[in-house]
């Protein structure tokens, strides 16, 4: 059992609509389309949260890294939800957590690892206070699928 119900009520539910063609040859929605879907959900959840939207307005960050796990297929024609929320804060990055899930069942789990960059010298920079203050009213637990066992 996975940690999903204490993610909910700190993530915001970002729905997504998933098309015919973003199926491959096997019958499920692509890898690749996948990440773009968590790519749309990061940029909504940012212009919910902050109001800008990234590369148009707001500080300049980079992606520093991309995982993601696949815990079951995505499907066309299901209820889709990537739930996005910020399980880890340092002093010059965040995290990104993506849950995909559909009919509330976890499928995906994506992290993007966010490094801020000074726009003058192209070197990653602290967060100001009122970035670092929106970004801990999202702040929840690392996504796990396999919640811990009571002893």
């Amino acid at each position: 059992m996975s940690n999903f119900d204490q993610i909910q009520p700190i993530a915001t539910p970002i729905d997504v609509q998933i098309r015919w063609s973003d199926q491959d040859v096997n019958g499920h929605v692509n890898h690749v389309r996948i990440l773009t879907l968590v790519e749309e959900a990061r940029i909504r959840a940012t212009q919910q949260w902050m109001g800008t939207t990234p590369g148009a307005s707001g500080p300049t960050r980079v992606i520093r890294a991309l995982n993601t796990s696949f815990k079951q297929e995505v499907q066309y024609g299901k209820d889709t939800t990537i739930w996005v929320w910020v399980p880890r804060i340092g002093t010059t990055s965040f995290v990104f957590g993506q849950l995909v899930t559909q009919q509330d069942e976890p499928c995906v789990y994506a992290e993007a690892t966010m490094v801020m960059i000074d726009a003058a010298t192209g070197r990653a920079k602290p967060h100001d206070a009122p970035f670092r203050r929106a970004l801990e009213m999202h702040a929840g637990p690392v996504f796990s699928a396999e919640s811990p066992k009571a002893c």
